[in-house]
């Protein structure tokens, strides 16, 4: 779920894409625990206390801190925020095996293609509906695909669609439908697709497909107060904007992995200071984002109620390689071994970061350890080089303002004026609108902070919306034909063939560099003595594992 972000605490995942995309910037986590490894967590039906397709009695209400969301309506939910709360209202043709990093069923049962993977089958599960009662069949996925790409409507996750037929005929205004979406029948969904696509499956996990009722279509305003979905919780009221969204288990769900807490709250803070105060005072049972500046006080505040998660938050120094001085490698090659990443993780983050040697996020299995020859600290190359490519002797540099990054941006530059004889480094930053507006325009003249972070885990996302030629959010204007064609590859191979071409492409990333990589983020999580440790998780695109908590104490 993920696009694009502001990022410091909770920020938006994912915006713009063509052929698979996003815009983003940085949010957090998955997992490694400081006192205990998020996949020791117990299984579903151990931790439910109910075998699978089972509801569970009890369980408690549990409090969560949130910010404020953007909205709550699934085909517009571009940011964390809401969609976290929108994957316990809703339930989509696919979810996630974050064990295997595999697609599993949701509401459909099972899915095939044809060979070339252009058309796709998805059988739809008999006895799914709304939590009003309406029955869900596979016409209620053309309504809501149509209802979400027609222009009229102005939804964010449009351009997710436009990977199937008829995408741009809809768009333009010359076709009423999709026309590769189509219902063979009431439990048969078919999807034709512009090109092989392997990763289909894994993107329909994604918030901006969830089925959505008619009353979402009829009254969009009011839907969104209370969204009408089809998850293992339902609303219990309507959303108190900046107060609090309250839900409840809803019993009748037919999934194979029911909710734990009866009732979640999420409480809406504009203060992440506060929220962790709240937590220690035990008036909030959970914070899942931590402040920078506790990260190293939380063990001593939290004892064993704390945990730290790895994350699939990918923050880079992206190059406009649209400006001359940055057109050599060996500049880009440069900046990047003048950086001292460890010393600026250890003194800014204390020690809170997982330092980038590679693109694709460390927790997938793709992933490469130090698969990036110009990420390793050696500032005597790096100068020699810098001089040898005649690199800028000023620089400015671009950071979006108020999501806590001055320290470190600032450091970075003390560390290029220090190791590459760079005379004059001056700093622009704006608001995060303004920011992104600066790029759309390219207007940019120097090294920038952006980040990502995967809305769903493969290498696929983690490198195409963002690197590929035309996209919407490649920044730094990337244009590599032989990229290109490798990502198409991957994309059409089946996924056990795939990766070899995805960590190719990424090959070609990390030599022609046009981000630096910094850090993959991680993520505090700190929880009243109400909450079971071991039932704390985490998943890759920084959701809390919510309808896992355990309570303590049911009073």
């Amino acid at each position: 779920m993920m696009r694009r972000s502001s990022m410091s605490n909770r920020a938006i995942h994912r915006q713009r894409w063509r052929r698979g995309a996003v815009a983003a910037t940085a949010s957090l986590a998955l997992l490694l625990s400081a006192c205990g490894n998020g996949e020791e967590a117990t299984d579903d039906a151990d931790a439910n206390g109910a075998e699978n397709g089972e509801q569970v009695s009890g369980g408690g209400t549990v409090t969560v801190y949130n910010c404020q969301p953007q909205n709550l309506m699934p085909s517009n939910s571009t940011e964390v925020c809401g969609s976290w709360v929108l994957e316990q209202l809703f339930t989509g043709l696919t979810q996630v095996d974050y064990d295997t990093f595999e697609p599993v069923p949701g509401v459909a049962t099972g899915w095939d293609s044809n060979e070339d993977q252009t058309v796709w089958t998805f059988e739809i599960g008999e006895g799914w509906s709304f939590h009003n009662g309406e029955e869900i069949t596979a016409q209620t996925f053309v309504d809501t695909f149509n209802w979400t790409v027609d222009p009229e409507n102005a939804q964010q996750n449009n351009d997710f669609y436009d990977v199937f037929v008829g995408y741009e005929d809809l768009v333009e205004g010359d076709a009423d439908e999709l026309e590769g979406v189509s219902a063979v029948d009431d439990y048969t969904l078919e999807l034709e697709l512009n090109e092989p696509f392997s990763p289909l499956p894994m993107m329909l996990s994604y918030t901006g497909f969830y089925p959505m009722p008619q009353e979402a279509f009829d009254d969009p305003e009011a839907f969104e107060d209370a969204p009408i979905g089809n998850g293992r919780y339902q609303m219990d009221g309507e959303w108190e904007h900046d107060v609090q969204i309250a839900v409840e288990r809803y019993e009748d769900w037919p999934g194979e992995d029911p909710g734990v807490p009866e009732r979640i709250e999420w409480q809406i803070y504009s203060d992440i200071e506060t929220a962790y105060l709240d937590v220690q005072a035990g008036a909030l049972d959970i914070l899942d984002n931590v402040p920078p500046s506790r990260l190293g006080t939380m063990e001593d505040d939290f004892g064993d109620d704390q945990a730290l998660f790895e994350t699939s938050s990918f923050t880079y120094m992206g190059l406009p390689l649209y400006q001359e001085e940055f057109d050599d490698a060996d500049v880009r090659h440069a900046l990047s071994m003048a950086i001292d990443r460890e010393e600026i993780i250890d003194s800014i983050f204390d020690g809170a970061q997982v330092p980038a040697r590679n693109i694709i996020p460390p927790m997938l299995p793709q992933a490469r350890e130090d698969a990036c020859e110009y990420c390793e600290f050696d500032p005597d190359a790096a100068a020699e080089l810098y001089e040898e490519a005649d690199g800028p002797s000023e620089l400015t540099v671009y950071f979006n303002s108020g999501a806590g990054h001055e320290d470190w941006v600032e450091a970075v530059s003390n560390q290029w004026q220090q190791h590459l004889g760079i005379e004059d480094v001056t700093f622009q930053s704006l608001e995060f609108a303004q920011y992104l507006d600066l790029h759309d325009d390219q207007s940019v003249t120097g090294p920038f902070r952006l980040g990502w972070v995967l809305s769903y885990p493969s290498p696929q996302y983690a490198m195409e919306p963002i690197y590929t030629s035309g996209q919407s959010s490649n920044y730094t204007t990337f244009d590599n034909e032989e990229f290109d064609d490798l990502i198409a590859q991957a994309n059409a191979s089946d996924p056990e063939e795939a990766d070899e071409y995805y960590q190719q492409a990424e090959d070609i990333l990390l030599e022609e560099m046009p981000v630096i990589p910094m850090w993959f983020q991680s993520m505090g999580v700190v929880h009243s003595d109400q909450i079971e440790h071991d039932s704390v998780t985490m998943d890759p695109r920084t959701f809390l594992r919510v309808e896992q908590l355990q309570v303590t104490d049911e009073e």
